[in-house]
């Protein structure tokens, strides 16, 4: 729809997408992309598009109508094909191969590059299917070692190609249990296994709470939100489930100072962030929309203390993503360092407080409490 109506903008946020699938090497798939040339090349269609165009003149109209879904529905299809095509295509594991079959599945998941690889490597050749024997050595030195695991670090301003190895293996010693295989965790006993156990039993479960309004099965109304949040309210004053627009979230009714309180009694596993997903809109109902959250270990140690704003400029309402990492904002340098690591620990409790600090509403759509 028209919504978003600068053009301009409308592309940096597609594009903006797409930068960062591409870093971070995850898959995204945009209608928008398919079907641009179409829409700006006659913006009075309505295929594709929302019928905004009546009466001569341009009106709002935000959701398109039955052209676009079934035309959203052959994008997706055609990306996954393709995605398992390529999959497919991938060779197939020989027989009479010298390369084991952990190796093969390390190049084959793994950029191509051997976990094993530490720059000296053979790029896998195999003389087979009529491909010639290599008369020089098969080793090359220069190539790239193993990537770190997980995701590269954060994608920032002043992130350069000098450090972006330094930093990625930093963040990867830091967060390495959060990377372990499910063998790994075995060996090291971090998870118990029995015979009978099946290895999806056995995964682990990094968040003690979350929850996303809408997208749930069975959380899409006020009075199931209110149930999913009311075990861990200990104090609500000016707080309850709205479905204002078809967008149910948990808002603040009684002015600035609306404040509630949730509380988890002694965790049985480490939480290191918190994240909240909140609605940000705009007008004069929306203008200067702050809510300030606290995150209490034991109910004497300030993990982390932020304002989040739920207003923005543009004329849209849009949903993001807040996280909080948890650390003490108080004490000696060594403390600091201690509870940056460790977040709230097994054994404590922990208290999050929530208040409306400024204008007349806000949304909080979503909660994860997690230990990354």
């Amino acid at each position: 729809g028209n919504e978003q109506n600068e053009i301009m903008k409308t592309l940096l946020s597609s594009q903006t997408i797409n930068m960062i699938a591409g870093y971070y090497g995850i898959g995204a798939i945009s209608y928008g992309d398919a079907v641009r040339d179409l829409v700006h090349g006659d913006a009075k269609e309505w295929w594709f598009s929302s019928n905004w165009y009546e009466g001569g003149k341009y009106q709002r109209a935000v959701h398109p109508h039955m052209g676009m879904h079934i035309s959203m529905v052959w994008v997706v299809a055609f990306n996954l094909l393709n995605l398992v095509t390529t999959y497919c295509s991938l060779p197939k594991l020989d027989e009479q191969s010298t390369l084991s079959k952990n190796q093969i599945h390390n190049r084959r998941h793994a950029g191509v590059i051997g976990n094993e690889s530490q720059g000296v490597w053979d790029y896998g050749y195999q003389p087979v299917g009529g491909l010639p024997n290599l008369q020089a050595t098969k080793e090359l030195v220069g190539g790239p070692k193993a990537k770190p695991r997980g995701i590269p670090p954060s994608l920032t301003e002043d992130l350069s190609l000098e450090h972006v190895t330094q930093l990625w293996n930093k963040d990867a010693e830091s967060n390495s249990h959060l990377w372990r295989t499910l063998k790994e965790c075995i060996e090291q006993g971090h998870v118990y296994k029995d015979d009978n156990m099946s290895e999806s039993e056995l995964l682990p479960k990094p968040c003690i709470y979350s929850w996303v309004s809408n997208l749930e099965r069975r959380l899409d109304n006020p009075k199931r939100l209110t149930d999913k949040l009311k075990p861990y309210i200990t104090y609500n004053q000016g707080w309850s489930a709205a479905d204002d627009n078809n967008k149910l979230g948990w808002v603040p009714s009684s002015g600035v100072g609306s404040k509630f309180t949730m509380e988890w009694k002694k965790l049985t596993q480490p939480v290191r962030a918190v994240t909240w997903m909140i609605m940000r809109s705009y007008g004069e109902k929306w203008e200067g929309s702050t809510v300030k959250v606290e995150v209490w270990s034991d109910g004497t140690t300030l993990l982390a203390s932020e304002s989040i704003v739920g207003f923005h400029d543009k004329k849209t309402s849009e949903t993001y993503n807040i996280k909080m990492r948890l650390g003490s904002v108080s004490g000696d340098d060594s403390d600091k360092q201690q509870k940056r690591e460790e977040g709230a620990v097994v054994g404590s409790d922990l208290k999050i407080t929530f208040e409306l600090v400024g204008g007349t509403t806000f949304k909080i759509s979503g909660m994860a409490i997690c230990d990354h």
